[in-house]
């Protein structure tokens, strides 16, 4: 796993090239929103997506982690099936549950039966290297993504923010930064605060401590958590002081919800063990979510280790996996 985050910079370059080579077919016109269909790291990509796309995607984009897609979906919805296995059991359910909409299939996958359906069925599909546990290929996920959305004409030119991400994920040097909060979250329950424009972030450091690390954390974003979770900030007092609140922090966030991020972290110090704000790097959107990102998967290594535990096997999917074969 820690090979697999110091190439992080260099999988960024290879999707590049990957994003570069796709090509499309049939008819870019009509199309009234884009569904993401997906689990797990395969899904994450397009959370990514979600917040980098807020204010330029022309259509609505959803994502579907589920067994059947929503009923709207129609021959006027670009379908993007994600699954880096290409056998992920409930992608390829509501991927057949889609079909007789016929909605417009774009593939995002390294192999297995995906693949195989794509290639029999003519669809448009981007074919990814093969040998990364999913959560580690995000970046080919959040990539070609890219590519095919500006593919079919539904976002503009987004080359001079992705080269700074990568430059800014390439010349990483917050690797003191990532043990201390780490440290910080030893034998904690951490809990995820962002806003809306970088949800994508705080999903992405929940999941990688849950999954790298063994280690439950939750998240949620402001101002929503403002209008309910606040006022749990009380109860039970035997478990919120072994909370540490982490915040992440731009200067590309709603100016009214820094204010309330000012205010909440106060409450927050009064019942929570600490409370750390986490400051973005780089200029544009795009290069803070992968900084923030990058900055996670370092932290939850080293939470991994902190707890003695190895960060690529999940052995409790394996067997839940296993079990659901059996029936």
């Amino acid at each position: 796993m820690e090979e697999l985050i110091k190439g992080f910079g260099a999988q960024m370059r290879e999707a590049i090239q990957i994003g570069r080579k796709a090509k499309f077919s049939g008819s870019f016109d009509g199309i009234h929103n884009v569904v993401l269909i997906g689990l797990g790291g395969s899904a994450f990509g397009g959370e990514v997506i979600l917040n980098y796309t807020r204010q330029h995607l022309k259509v609505p984009y959803l994502i579907v982690r589920d067994y059947e897609v929503p009923s709207f979906v129609s021959k006027n919805t670009l379908l993007l099936v994600s699954s880096y296995s290409g056998n992920t059991e409930e992608t390829l359910s509501m991927l057949e549950s889609a079909l007789a909409a016929k909605p417009k299939v774009v593939c995002i996958t390294s192999g297995g039966k995906l693949k195989e359906l794509a290639e029999e069925k003519g669809w448009d599909h981007i074919i990814l290297p093969e040998g990364y546990p999913p959560r580690s290929a995000v970046a080919f996920s959040i990539i070609q993504q890219l590519y095919i959305l500006n593919g079919y004409n539904l976002i503009g030119d987004f080359s001079d923010d992705l080269e700074e991400a990568v430059a800014l994920v390439e010349n990483f040097i917050d690797h003191e930064n990532a043990r201390i909060i780490a440290q910080q979250l030893h034998n904690s329950l951490p809990v995820l605060y962002s806003d809306p424009s970088f949800e994508s972030v705080a999903i992405r450091w929940r999941q990688q401590i849950e999954e790298n690390s063994k280690h439950i954390a939750f998240h949620h974003v402001f101002p929503e958590m403002n209008h309910n979770e606040l006022v749990g900030w009380k109860n039970p007092s035997g478990i919120l002081e072994d909370a540490v609140v982490v915040i992440f922090r731009s200067d590309l966030v709603h100016e009214r919800t820094s204010i309330r991020m000012d205010i909440c972290r106060e409450i927050f110090g009064d019942y929570a063990d600490s409370v750390i704000e986490v400051i973005a790097d780089g200029k544009s959107h795009l290069s803070q979510i992968f900084f923030f990102i990058h900055l996670g998967d370092w932290v939850s290594l080293y939470l991994a280790e902190l707890n003695d535990e190895k960060p690529t096997p999940v052995e409790a999917i394996d067997f839940l996996k296993e079990e659901l074969a059996k029936v």
